[in-house]
């Protein structure tokens, strides 16, 4: 081993160190930065926990007045009636009495679920029942009519024409 073996263990550490001290200073510096955006990202989480939670009470506030405001309109109107019950009242408006067969087969429903309906409605007082004369030797089917009340549930829904 020479001098020039001591220099040059002596350059290569030293070259080491500063490279080494220059990793270190940017590994630090991403570092800082990471620290940074960590925090920037807590103060939009705490942000964005606080709208959440205004908008929350918010949702809730609306469906309350959904609900006040349902109520309201089936006071105002009477409660609502189901679809096929709907369809009945608006086939029964277009004739003065109908007769149960004709219900069914138009709406396309069994009998039974005809007469069920039917029988709500009269609970109800929307459709009156009216037995037509008995024929010779067979009676003839029940008929069926619309009520005013029944009107004015249609009208008052936009149901009428």
């Amino acid at each position: 081993m020479g001098l020039l073996d001591g220099f040059e263990k002596l350059i290569n550490e030293h070259g080491s160190a500063v490279i080494l001290k220059e990793r270190i200073a940017l590994a630090n510096d991403k570092y800082t930065a990471l620290e940074q955006k960590l925090s920037e990202c807590a103060a939009a989480k705490l942000e964005l926990e606080s709208e959440n939670k205004a908008l929350r009470l918010n949702l809730e506030k609306a469906t309350i007045e959904i609900q006040n405001l349902k109520k309201l309109s089936e006071h105002s109107q009477g409660p609502l009636l189901e679809e096929i019950q709907e369809d009945i009242l608006r086939l029964l408006a277009q004739r003065d009495e109908t007769i149960e067969p004709i219900i069914w087969s138009k709406l396309g429903i069994g009998e039974q679920l005809a007469k069920f309906h039917l029988s709500e409605l009269a609970t109800s007082k929307l459709v009156t029942l009216t037995l037509l004369r008995v024929a010779i030797g067979r009676p003839n089917p029940p008929s069926w009519r619309l009520t005013q009340e029944g009107r004015r549930y249609l009208v008052t829904r936009g149901l009428l024409a």
